[in-house]
């Protein structure tokens, strides 16, 4: 629900907060350089799903800030914990609580991003490949649900990959999307073409706070939902070499970092043969560990400022943080850069929550999070109840005690991420993964499927022998365990709402 058009778009705090909007873009340095290309097309501002008065916010509904990462794997026995890199963020969450078996609902971009605003698994939101950022349902999401019921809105940063250039988010109030890159990107604020001037991250983290600046004017409680480029990857040249790396800021260009790299995989032979095609190295994958980790010394400036602002202004104790990312990242493991695959590097991701009074400082070591969980939370402590007839969502509230034993991932094959000759270099997949037991399936163009993991990852967390596919038939989970996961599998792709926490 929210307010009538009328009262909402006409009122003076409105204007007032449109006219500083425009003032505090201008003066960005460089902002005025660059004309709107000759191809710009004008914006659609998409219409809000409902035109009705807006309810009463709860007492003291938060502000909610939701830091949002590109990339950014978690940490793993025997390997480097990416957040050693970040050491003001992790002061300013010490209060807070960081989950450490978090995972994220499909390991891409563009349908991890529409799964956590819905809350939502891509069979059930319509977001699975790349290309289809323009399906994803914005009426029955974060940005709306907060918006039609009394919040101030705005998006920072990276939305949807694919999600049209001359459209605006639906329902934020003010955006300023990105679509990728480091440095003098391009922008597009409320739909309005801008070539921004300097480092992406810096760029985003000003703008975030001239939002919350905005946002505390209007009365209201307000979400900064902001997503830097940081640590994806871009095309650059390093020695006249043209490769892919993060990009640090100048600054950090030189940080030290530690050895990092995964350690490839020597024997494949029990994966699939997709997997096996794959030959990342060490020294590739340490390379681009050490751009991601260099990139995220910025972030971990800006999101330090941006907290400092909101402690500054009185607000921080009733606002919700959320940090954390949209897809963990393979440094060489199995061979493999990226991320899309079924292994815990590329479905793994730091998370931090922090709400003084509501969430206790600590690590949970054993709640198994879904990065579909957010949105859930976040209602929860906005007080919003989605609207009769609304999708049910498939996560479950972290301000509420567990009910799940078991995680749920998938993945459509897709040529944007990666192809040969049109054929994706990765293949269709879905994984369950109960205690330390984890099961996948990989399927053709058909559906049928064409290979089997199970892993036990209590005696292998690196998941080198699969142990339906290596050679020792005597170390095979038996029939009936075969045919328990496979049927928790199959129930999980199908699931919606409260029968997708199981």
């Amino acid at each position: 629900m929210r307010a009538a058009k009328g009262a909402h778009r006409h009122t003076g705090w409105y204007v007032v907060g449109v006219i500083a909007l425009l003032v505090a873009w201008l003066g960005l340095p460089g902002a005025r350089s660059v004309a709107a290309p000759p191809s710009d097309a004008p914006v659609t501002t998409l219409a809000d799903p409902d035109d009705v008065v807006a309810p009463a916010l709860a007492a003291n509904a938060p502000n909610i800030f939701f830091y949002n990462l590109d990339d950014l794997r978690d940490a793993f026995p025997g390997g480097i914990d990416p957040l050693q890199y970040m050491p003001k963020t992790r002061q300013w969450m010490s209060s807070g609580l960081r989950y450490t078996n978090m995972f994220v609902s499909i390991p891409a971009c563009c349908p991890s991003r529409a799964a956590m605003m819905t809350g939502r698994y891509s069979h059930n939101n319509g977001v699975r490949l790349q290309s289809q950022g323009p399906l994803f349902d914005g009426a029955h999401s974060m940005a709306c649900y907060l918006k039609n019921n009394g919040y101030a809105t705005y998006e920072d940063g990276k939305f949807l990959t694919t999600w049209p250039r001359t459209q605006t988010p639906p329902c934020f109030d003010h955006s300023t999307v990105i679509w990728g890159g480091y440095n003098n990107v391009d922008s597009r604020v409320d739909g309005v073409y801008r070539k921004t001037s300097g480092y992406s991250t810096v760029v985003l983290g000003t703008r975030g706070r001239e939002y919350i600046t905005q946002g505390l004017a209007t009365g209201k409680p307000f979400i900064l939902y902001e997503t830097p480029q940081a640590p994806h990857w871009v095309d650059t040249t390093v020695n006249g070499v043209a490769t892919r790396l993060a990009v640090p800021a100048t600054k950090y260009q030189s940080a030290a970092v530690a050895a990092c790299a995964g350690v490839p995989e020597a024997d494949r032979s029990d994966k699939p043969p997709y997997i096996r095609r794959m030959a990342f190295t060490t020294t590739q994958g340490q390379a681009m560990c050490q751009s991601q980790m260099r990139a995220i010394m910025t972030a971990d400036d800006e999101f330090a400022a941006t907290m400092q602002l909101l402690s500054d202004r009185g607000v921080l104790a009733n606002t919700l943080v959320i940090f954390t990312a949209d897809n963990g990242y393979m440094w060489g493991e199995h061979g493999r850069t990226e991320k899309f695959v079924p292994y815990e590097p590329s479905l793994r991701v730091p998370v931090m929550l922090r709400w003084p009074g509501h969430i206790a400082a600590g690590t949970d070591t054993t709640r198994i999070v879904s990065y579909l969980d957010f949105l859930p939370t976040i209602l929860e402590a906005a007080g919003v109840t989605i609207p009769v007839g609304a999708p049910p969502l498939d996560g479950e509230s972290l301000l509420q005690p567990s009910h799940r034993t078991a995680m749920f991932t998938e993945y459509w094959a897709d040529t944007e991420n990666g192809q040969i000759n049109g054929v994706p270099t990765v293949d269709t997949w879905k994984m369950v993964r109960q205690g330390t037991i984890k099961y996948v399936q990989t399927y053709n163009a058909a559906g049928a499927v064409t290979f089997r993991e199970y892993y036990n990852l209590a005696n292998d967390p690196a998941e080198n022998t699969n142990l339906l596919g290596d050679a020792n038939t005597a170390n095979d989970p038996s029939p009936a365990e075969v045919a328990r996961v496979t049927a928790l599998l199959n129930a999980f792709a199908t699931c919606a709402g409260a029968a997708c926490v199981k």
